[in-house]
């Protein structure tokens, strides 16, 4: 076995344009609900 991943991937649509403050409250919401930080890492893509 090379390599072994298990996660989950959420993904969210936001209103607006505004790249900076879409990545802020996503960030946002990663830290306070979606992901446990501390036996999680998350990474944001913005689209």
């Amino acid at each position: 076995v090379n390599d072994v991943r298990q996660g989950k991937f959420i993904e969210l649509e936001l209103d607006g344009t505004d790249a900076a403050k879409a990545e802020a409250e996503v960030k946002e919401m990663c830290e306070k609900l979606l992901a446990n930080t501390v036996i999680e890492d998350y990474s944001i893509e913005l689209a």
